[in-house]
């Protein structure tokens, strides 16, 4: 792997843009909390409950289970969904795909005989 530190970690530039992708990082996750934190509001007053210990219960019920199916995203359905996207992607971006594997193997060729 190329290591471009010096062009894309170093200096007030990249700083303030890492501190903005983190800001931006920060506003969606705390966007889709809001989420959460709406259905068990909805839920709470559709069941009509007057105990607000009910909500922290379900919070923190819904916490483990959002938990799990975020791994089994990142470890699991992220995987498939990618071999998906490039198994029925559409002709031009098979084609960079293919194209891309076909320089890597020329390039692992040519290291080959350079190093021998």
């Amino acid at each position: 792997m190329i290591n471009r530190e010096h062009e894309h970690w170093k200096g007030l530039t990249n700083r303030l843009i890492r501190y903005y992708y983190y800001c931006q990082r920060g506003l969606a996750l705390f966007n889709e909390m809001r989420y959460v934190i709406l259905v068990i509001f909805g839920i709470y007053v559709a069941m009509k409950l007057t105990n607000p210990l009910w909500m922290v219960l379900m919070f923190i019920v819904c916490v483990p289970i959002l938990i799990i199916a975020g791994w089994i995203s990142v470890f699991k359905l992220g995987k498939v969904i990618d071999w998906l996207n490039i198994e029925f992607s559409s002709h031009f971006s098979r084609y960079g795909y293919e194209l891309q594997e076909k320089i890597l193997k020329n390039l692992e060729e040519i290291n080959e005989k350079l190093n021998h």
